[in-house]
C-alpha cells in the first residue's frame, strides 16, 4: 500500500493522537501517515520508532482551523503522487485491517472514487457503544440520500486522489460542513460506496469540533442547501426541515432522531475496542 496516505489533522490533542496512531493495525505497513499539526501551542511530538509505518509530520506556523489543516495535508499528498487518501481523526480508532479492506476494494473497482464504512459511535468517558451507523451502501442510494443527509462518516472514508482534481479540495467557504460539501461533490462526480461492516470507532467528544459548533454546523448546512436549490425534490425540503429542527432539540435527542430516520441502529456491543499498549 505504498501509494496510500492516511491524513490526520491534530490541534493540541497529543494524547488522543497517540491513541489513534496505536490503533492502526495492518499487516502491510508500507503506507504513510500524514499528521498535520494545526499550529498547536503544545507542538505534536511523534517518536517514529514506536510505529511500523512511516509518519510525515507537517507543522503549520499558526492555527488555520480544520479546513486549512486538511487542505495542507491534501496538497502534500497530491504533490507526492499518492493514489489514495484515507481519513482518520485524533481520538478515533481504526479496527484491524481497516485500511487493507478498503484499499483492496478500491483496487478491484477502478471506477470507485470514494469508499466509506459504517462506524460505531462511543461515549468518550465510558467508551460505551452508543449506536452504529446504518448508512446507504450503493452509489445509486448514496447519490439520492446525500441530498437529505451526509451519508459518509469523515474518519472512515478512503478517496482516490484523481477524483480531487475534478472536485477540488475542502471548500473554506463552508465552515463546519467542509466534509459534507466535498462528499456531495464527489458523489455527483463519481461512483461511491460504503462498506456495511464498521471499520472505525468514533468518539463523541464534548469538546470536539462537531460538539462545540453544532448550531453553526446546522446553519452552514441550511445555507449550502439554499445556495443549491432543488425545490421539486422532497428530500431537499426534508433536509432544510431536519437541520432547522435539530437546532432546537437537546443533544440527547439527536441519536433518537438518527435512529428514527434510519441512519443509526442499536449498538452492536458495549465492549470497548481493543487498543494497543503504549
Amino acid at each position: 500500500m505504498k501509494d496510500l496516505a492516511v491524513l490526520i489533522p491534530s490541534y493540541n490533542d497529543n494524547e488522543a493522537l497517540r491513541k489513534t496512531l496505536r490503533s492502526i493495525d495492518e499487516k502491510d505497513n508500507s503506507f504513510t501517515v500524514v499528521v498535520v499539526d494545526d499550529g498547536s501551542p503544545e507542538p505534536v511530538e511523534i517518536d517514529q520508532s514506536e510505529y511500523l509505518f512511516s509518519i510525515k509530520l507537517i507543522r503549520l506556523p499558526e492555527n488555520q482551523g480544520i479546513t486549512g489543516a486538511l487542505n495542507a495535508g491534501l496538497r502534500y499528498i497530491l504533490d507526492e503522487g499518492f493514489a489514495y487518501i484515507a481519513r482518520l481523526d485524533a481520538a478515533d480508532l481504526n479496527r484491524p485491517a481497516r485500511l487493507l479492506t478498503q484499499y483492496q476494494r478500491m483496487k478491484e473497482e477502478s471506477d470507485l472514487g470514494m469508499l466509506g464504512s459504517n462506524v460505531v459511535f462511543r461515549d468518550e468517558t465510558t467508551h460505551k457503544a452508543l449506536f452504529t451507523t446504518n448508512l446507504p451502501l450503493s452509489s445509486e442510494s448514496l447519490r439520492r440520500r446525500i441530498v437529505f443527509h451526509n451519508c459518509f462518516i469523515h474518519p472512515s472514508v478512503m478517496i482516490r486522489t484523481a477524483v480531487l482534481k475534478t472536485t477540488g479540495l475542502y471548500d473554506p467557504r463552508h465552515r463546519h460542513i467542509e466534509d459534507f460539501v466535498l462528499f456531495t461533490r464527489i458523489t455527483e462526480a463519481t461512483k461511491t460506496a460504503n462498506l456495511e461492516q464498521p471499520l472505525v470507532d468514533c468518539y463523541i467528544r464534548a469538546q470536539g469540533i462537531s460538539g462545540k459548533n453544532f448550531r453553526a454546523q446546522m446553519l452552514s448546512g441550511i445555507r449550502f442547501k439554499l445556495q443549491n436549490p432543488r425545490p421539486l425534490d422532497g428530500l431537499w425540503w426534508g433536509a432544510l426541515i431536519n437541520r432547522t429542527a435539530k437546532m432546537f432539540f437537546p443533544p440527547t435527542w439527536r441519536t433518537r432522531i438518527k435512529k428514527a430516520l434510519g441512519f443509526a441502529r442499536g449498538s452492536e456491543s458495549s465492549e470497548t475496542p481493543a487498543e494497543k499498549p503504549a
